[in-house]
């Protein structure tokens, strides 16, 4: 059984707050991770997510780094001052991410660059984030 379909056999339903502006790659990803069963939650703006995460309390959040109104980092440490579980991913294009990664690190954030990582490599981070009975699957 691959990953993807073991994760739709699930149950439980999850939230995700998926923060990013590019907006044909918020709606790709939005709509894998809804075929799958994830409710989504969109926005393009940084300065609304914080307000987005109260509201709707996601189960994990996706977050890209550069963002109009608030950069994904500043938004990551603002979060992880009140919120320290909520799985994060980071997403990025940066070049000279050895930094940013580092500090998505110390701040208990996964981190992936968009130009390097499959948009299915980022759906799943995202699943594996979701539900501990499947985060150590191995689809082999």
């Amino acid at each position: 059984m691959g990953f993807f379909d073991l994760f739709k056999q699930k149950k439980n339903v999850w939230k995700v707050l998926l923060v990013e502006d590019d907006v044909p790659l918020r709606q790709f990803v939005a709509e894998r991770l809804v075929t799958l069963g994830v409710d989504v939650i969109e926005t393009g703006d940084g300065a609304t997510v914080l307000e987005l995460i109260k509201k709707h309390q996601p189960d994990c959040v996706v977050l890209d780094i550069m963002l109009p109104g608030k950069s994904g980092m500043q938004i990551l440490e603002e979060l992880r001052a009140d919120d320290k579980k909520t799985p994060v991913v980071m997403l990025t294009t940066l070049s000279g991410e050895g930094g940013l990664k580092l500090e998505a690190a110390k701040h208990n954030a996964v981190f992936l660059n968009k130009a390097n990582t499959a948009l299915e490599v980022v759906i799943e981070t995202v699943l594996r984030n979701l539900d501990e009975d499947i985060k150590e699957h191995n689809d082999k």
